[in-house]
């Protein structure tokens, strides 16, 4: 089995954590480095580019505020933004670890975790950091297709892809926000293999909406763009029991897309985002937002059908 060429970091003051975490992640991930508490962080960042970082919330004796986690988490992002850094957290910690996602970090994984969901949630974390701008001006692998990222400002032609789930408000009236943030997680992370597989992006988290991108030959190839969808329903049809055992429902999505030229480029400053604007965007969202009145799963814009290497009928068969 192949490993990711990825440098992760594990912050926790018990050993064992430590051993059993290193243990799991080595066989996915190149480098695992480990410590024990935050008094050699600035050290460890000066001398490491690191991928990611799985922190404690907790560092002291009898300590439960999260406090300590909290501020390493932000020592991190303040000397190496780059970083996507998880927060690892006890049962009773979630709104803690919600408040270090406002605070920055990208996902948090539950004490006792379970291994396969440790190992998805650093995968997706990585994955995602490889299309961040920092990530491509670090290791210079940016696909070849985005080398417009490099440039300050650029007009290119991609694809967008607006896909949500459906009636997500009365969801999070029914689970509660504690339960609803991990089963939005859940989703995300479940749709980043087909969206990797198939050459996509994922441009933004809005909500309960994720917005994936791909440069124009890139989606059309093997219709891509097509079949990104249609992996997701393959793998939410397979997920539906797991689902429906932890939250007893299992969430279905609609999604619309279309695509045209956008302009591109990094704005900001003290963080620094790659942007698209355009109409293009604002069309595919209204897109998306039709698939209830006609009562459809997937819209698709005429201009975007038109070039599809597909059978004219495929989506019908689908």
């Amino acid at each position: 089995m192949s490993k990711e060429e990825a440098k992760i970091l594990l912050i926790d003051d018990d050993e064992d954590i430590l051993l059993a975490a290193k243990f799991l992640l080595k066989k996915h991930f190149t480098t695992i480095v480990t410590a024990g508490g935050p008094d050699t962080i600035e050290d460890l960042l000066t001398s490491n580019n690191f991928d990611i970082a799985l922190l404690d919330m907790n560092y002291t004796t009898g300590a439960t505020s999260g406090k300590e986690g909290l501020d390493l988490l932000k020592k991190i992002k303040r000397n190496s933004p780059r970083t996507s850094v998880i927060m690892m957290t006890a049962y009773g910690d979630i709104d803690l670890a919600i408040k270090a996602i406002k605070e920055g970090a990208s996902d948090f994984i539950v004490k006792p975790w379970d291994n396969s969901k440790l190992i998805s949630t650093v995968l997706t974390a990585y994955k995602k950091g490889l299309s961040t701008t920092n990530h491509h001006d670090d290791y210079g692998n940016t696909p070849e297709a985005d080398q417009d990222y490099r440039k300050p400002f650029s007009e290119v032609e991609r694809i967008f892809m607006f896909l949500d789930i459906r009636s997500s408000t009365t969801i999070a009236e029914e689970l509660g926000h504690v339960q609803y943030f991990a089963l939005l997680n859940d989703f995300f992370r479940d749709i980043a293999e087909p969206i990797s597989k198939n050459k996509g992006h994922i441009y933004q988290y809005v909500g309960d909406e994720v917005v994936v991108s791909w440069p124009l030959d890139d989606g059309l190839n093997n219709a891509n763009c097509l079949k990104c969808f249609f992996d997701i329903g393959d793998i939410m049809e397979k997920m539906a029991h797991k689902y429906k055992a932890k939250y007893a429902i299992s969430p279905s999505f609609k999604a619309g897309m279309h695509f045209g030229k956008v302009s591109t480029g990094t704005v900001g400053t003290l963080k620094k985002e790659i942007i698209y604007t355009g109409d293009v965007l604002n069309t595919a969202s209204r897109i998306e937002g039709l698939c209830n009145k006609h009562q459809v799963d997937l819209l698709i814009s005429k201009n975007l059908v038109d070039i599809l290497p597909v059978n004219g009928d495929f989506c019908q068969k689908k």
